[in-house]
């Protein structure tokens, strides 16, 4: 029974097929144990946790990645936004906000990032001082400095006639242009509303919100998405004029970059 003397002589009687792979190499996924994450895999005769993709791209499960057979956390994966940093997580990647829409709830977009929102709420113009406007709820401060995207084409302003809020005649042409400006840029504007000062400040504010309303109303009839655009009505807070020509001036919609 010289033959039991001989282990590989042994194996192949017992498994007529040859002996079982020592670990790590393998002939088939059946020759991998696994291990404490997991399923392993047969690839190249040896085990390892993933396969290549396709086969293997879902291998290593949400917010990791195969390779070199291994399963390794995925840079910049985010399943929520409290995992980023920024407080913004799209597409299970974190990103710089660009502006308050794409924040969660409470808080309003700030250098790219979603920060806790303490501005005082408000319902309406009447709710906030005269340095301040209703924006989303919330009373924000007037920019003085209207910011411009780089690379951006310009905003002209709309002008309207007394007691008029209907967007017409040259007014026309220029909400219009700034409704194309507007989606080259892909980017919100604020649509700020003004009166001249003749009228009680409650009847101004009204017409002011008319005419930036009437404005969205054309613009996104002409194909700028609903939510880049958000009316300010200021009445005649920033009225200058003091006969005909100069209270032109104060009867219109002013159009800032957000």
């Amino acid at each position: 029974m010289r033959w039991l003397r001989f282990p590989t002589m042994l194996c192949l009687l017992l498994y007529f097929g040859g002996c079982k792979p020592t670990y790590p190499n393998c002939n088939g996924d059946t020759d991998c144990p696994g291990n404490a994450e997991g399923k392993e895999w047969c690839v190249d005769n040896r085990c390892q946790q993933c396969r290549p993709a396709p086969a293997g791209q879902n291998d290593c499960g949400p917010g990791r990645q195969c390779k070199s057979g291994r399963c390794e956390s995925t840079p910049g994966y985010c399943a929520k936004n409290t995992d980023c940093p920024s407080g913004l997580c799209q597409q299970n990647r974190c990103a710089a906000c660009k502006e308050d829409a794409q924040c969660p709830g409470g808080t309003r977009c700030s250098a790219g990032h979603c920060e806790a929102d303490s501005r005082k709420a408000c319902k309406s113009g009447d709710d906030r001082a005269e340095t301040e406007d209703c924006i989303k709820g919330r009373c924000t401060p007037t920019s003085r400095n209207r910011y411009v995207p780089e690379g951006a084409c310009q905003l002209q302003t709309a002008y309207f006639g007394y007691n008029e809020y209907e967007v017409s005649g040259a007014a026309t042409a220029v909400v219009d242009k700034n409704a194309e400006c507007v989606q080259k840029n892909h980017r919100g504007v604020n649509l700020v509303g003004h009166t001249d000062s003749r009228g009680t400040p409650e009847y101004n504010l009204a017409l002011s919100d008319k005419r930036a309303q009437a404005v969205k109303r054309r613009m996104t009839a002409l194909g700028v998405s609903d939510d880049k655009l958000i009316p300010v009505p200021r009445g005649e807070i920033d009225a200058t004029g003091t006969d005909e020509s100069s209270w032109e001036r104060d009867r219109r919609v002013d159009f800032e970059w957000r």
